[in-house]
């Protein structure tokens, strides 16, 4: 390698370690977005609400904000949608499943990622006023949700606080 391209190499280097070098498309609105807090959370609107229209996708998305910024709950949006680990019991079903949690259709995954990159940026805005749970709106009350107000139905889940 000659001296000039160690010199490019490196200054390559330093700015990506600076976030000068981040792709355009993970930053928005001035706000940097994480890679591992974006696939966590399009992973997470992906299985949880990857065929509902973008309001449910958006309300999936922004209770997984709410509880990474809750105190009971672990701090990050990984550590929120991993909690529990891959054993049950967890907090979503579909990553301690034992299932891949590699999604399989382009279009529903970029839908979530174009999701999560809004939420994560602060270009949307929370439809659920804060909720922390959802559950499917086609069952009964989950008898988990008795202590808690229901805030909002959006798509296929209620949403409580």
């Amino acid at each position: 390698m000659n001296i000039k391209a160690f010199f490019l190499a490196a200054a390559v280097s330093i700015a990506w370690l600076a976030g000068l070098a981040t792709p355009p498309a993970a930053r928005a609105a001035g706000r940097e977005v994480p890679p591992d807090a974006l696939r966590c959370l399009a992973l997470a609107v992906y299985f949880e609400a990857g065929s509902e229209p973008h309001a449910g996708k958006e309300a999936v998305a922004h209770v997984v904000l709410n509880r990474a910024q809750h105190a009971g709950f672990p701090g990050g949006v990984c550590g929120v949608v991993q909690q529990g680990g891959e054993q049950r019991p967890c907090q979503f079903g579909w990553y301690c499943d034992g299932r891949s949690d590699q999604p399989t259709s382009a279009r529903m995954w970029q839908s979530a990622q174009e999701v999560a990159r809004d939420a994560l940026a602060g270009r949307s805005d929370d439809p659920t006023g804060g909720a922390l749970y959802f559950a499917p709106a086609r069952s009964k009350r989950p008898s988990w949700t008795q202590r808690l107000t229901q805030v909002a139905r959006i798509g296929g889940h209620v949403f409580y606080r």
